[in-house]
């Protein structure tokens, strides 16, 4: 059990072995359905013209004489009862189904696995096999205590040299370390990405933008995701944020949870991401900026709340939040199987309407399609702030909750955060001059989208309410659920019949290549449109992608990253 946990599902080597075990599988089933069939059933009967009168037999049988009569008697065989030759007729029927069903049903599973394989790779929503028993691990409710940050000199007595890492290229970009906080005792990879000719000592101060990653996700996931490499170098050289340093340290203490508050019984994943990375950043870049405005936390999904929440706690150490696509309550981790109360306690709007202000800049981004209700978040938290706190919302009304929203709203946060003169004098430069927002959207980035009141609607788009024939859309499901059932039903019943031979007729060496090809080209349809049919049914339940240009666009960023 212990080596299937381990298999790594982002490697070429564990793509290309499900991709062969598919094709073997479709190639196993197209020769060897036909054997599923009564032995009878494997023949044509010969022409009409051939078949004996009865009438002929019955003479003939009458000729013979009555004396024969005892001796046929003696020789026949006994037969089976009625009833009996009946159910062993229906055991043999269910058992040549059943037999069909799993030569078909193994290529359409080893299919659908390998689409997954294929998403997952350049997203790396989840590393390992493992990844994958702890994420489909059912969730207990229990009761949970949240625990507060320890106090400063227990990071204070650490030894310096504890708080460094070492980080490698890790050829995307970014580079990575594994590292393991010395107070936490969490030891997880962190990424991070440094702008072009970064030096420790070339004189200039860097800002630090800390990202969480969402769940089921991990560094490398917004990396590749978001392109934040290039995008992170992209507003550096515009003159939109001053030179920064990205670090994303991996949130998954146990593979199964995705917690951002310190919870009794469990890893410290607060005292990592609020006090231990920022540590190990200082002291690991000696050049970043020591204020408070020149160090923004931001996350995706759980992360995005995560980033907010964990912000709350240390408002001494970030002067902004990055919000892209969270949920009001916590939809993760701890806190959100603890009960209703644990989870009223810790959502985001009531937590920011209750905590002392003191200048916490808000972004906070989600789609007004996003079923996890992201725009809404932002609309409470917009209601909930208090000065001098301030919330800017950005709730475009498409989107969905996917990497092309994230990637394509990045450069946006990345200008709302430099608009703020105080993010350049955290690093000793002047603030830029001019309209900030029209260079920006003069470059290509995307103009905040501040909904009025009377025109908010959140909600993903229903089946019934979508365009007919858009991804999530009613046409669409109803055509890839027939289609894949009606390739199914041929596989299943007419191909095992494709290229019989007629009695008495020798095997014809291209009519049985011709089957063999025609079944193995119809179990790979339908096993192709069975995953198609799964991807359809995934998206319109979760909401990621709600049309298909988004779905075009994501393609096109996967290859990039992959």
């Amino acid at each position: 059990m212990s080596l299937l946990r381990g298999i790594e599902l982002t490697s070429s080597s564990t793509i290309l072995t499900v991709a062969v075990l598919a094709v073997l599988g479709a190639v196993v089933a197209a020769v060897l359905l036909p054997w599923t069939l009564p032995a009878r059933a494997r023949t044509r009967p010969a022409e009409p013209a051939n078949i004996p009168d009865p009438t002929d037999a019955a003479d003939t049988a009458d000729s013979q004489g009555a004396a024969e009569a005892p001796t046929k008697a003696a020789t026949e065989p006994t037969r089976p009862a009625p009833g009996r030759l009946t159910a062993l007729a229906v055991l043999r029927a269910v058992g040549r189904y059943t037999a069909r069903a799993v030569m078909v049903g193994v290529p359409v599973l080893l299919v659908v696995v390998l689409g997954g394989l294929l998403i997952n790779r350049p997203m790396h929503y989840v590393r390992t096999l493992g990844d994958v028993i702890e994420a489909a691990a059912p969730r207990t409710q229990g009761a949970s205590r949240v625990t507060p940050l320890p106090d400063p000199s227990v990071y204070d007595a650490v030894p310096a040299s504890a708080w460094k890492a070492t980080f490698q290229d890790a050829g995307d970009g970014s580079q990575e370390a594994t590292w393991t906080g010395p107070v936490s005792g969490i030891r997880l990879p962190v990424r991070v990405i440094v702008p072009s000719g970064y030096r420790p000592d070339d004189g200039r101060t860097y800002n630090v933008i800390e990202g969480i990653h969402g769940w089921v996700g991990d560094p490398q996931s917004l990396v590749t995701g978001m392109t934040s490499p290039k995008q992170l170098q992209e507003a550096i050289d515009a003159g939109r944020i001053p030179p920064s340093i990205m670090v994303l340290p991996s949130v998954n203490v146990d593979g199964g949870q995705h917690d951002c508050v310190n919870i009794a019984g469990r890893p410290a994943v607060e005292t990592w991401t609020a006090e231990e990375i920022p540590r190990m950043i200082r002291a690991t870049f000696p050049n970043v900026s020591t204020q408070r405005a020149g160090w923004m936390l931001m996350g995706i999904s759980a992360g995005a709340y995560c980033a907010a929440r964990t912000a709350y706690d240390v408002p001494q150490r970030f002067g902004a939040v990055g919000v892209m696509s969270s949920f009001d309550s916590p939809g993760e981790g701890a806190l959100a199987h603890s009960g209703r109360q644990l989870q009223a306690e810790n959502t985001l709007s009531t937590m920011l309407g209750k905590r002392a202000p003191d200048g916490l800049r808000f972004y906070v981004m989600g789609a007004q399609d996003d079923s996890s209700g992201a725009a809404r978040a932002a609309w409470f938290m917009e209601d909930s702030v208090r000065e001098p706190d301030s919330v800017t919302i950005d709730t475009p009304v498409q989107g969905g909750h996917s990497w092309v929203l994230w990637n394509d709203r990045f450069p946006s946060l990345l200008t709302w955060w430099g608009s703020d003169p105080a993010v350049f004098a955290a690093a000793g430069l002047p603030a830029p001059e001019g309209d900030v927002w029209a260079k920006a959207s003069a470059d290509g980035v995307k103009p905040l989208t501040q909904t009025p009141r009377d025109q908010r609607t959140a909600g993903s788009i229903s089946p019934m309410r979508a365009a007919p024939f858009e991804i999530n859309g009613l046409g669409t499901i109803i055509v890839a659920v027939v289609a894949s059932l009606a390739t199914v039903g041929i596989a299943l019943a007419r191909a095992p019949r494709w290229g019989r031979r007629r009695e008495g007729d020798r095997p014809s060496a291209l009519r049985l290549v011709g089957a063999i090809a025609g079944r193995f080209a119809v179990v790979m349809v339908a096993a192709s449109l069975i995953a198609a049919a799964v991807g359809i049914g995934a998206n319109a339940g979760g909401g990621f992608y709600t049309s298909w240009r988004d779905l075009k666009a994501s393609v096109r960023m996967n290859n990039q990253a992959g």
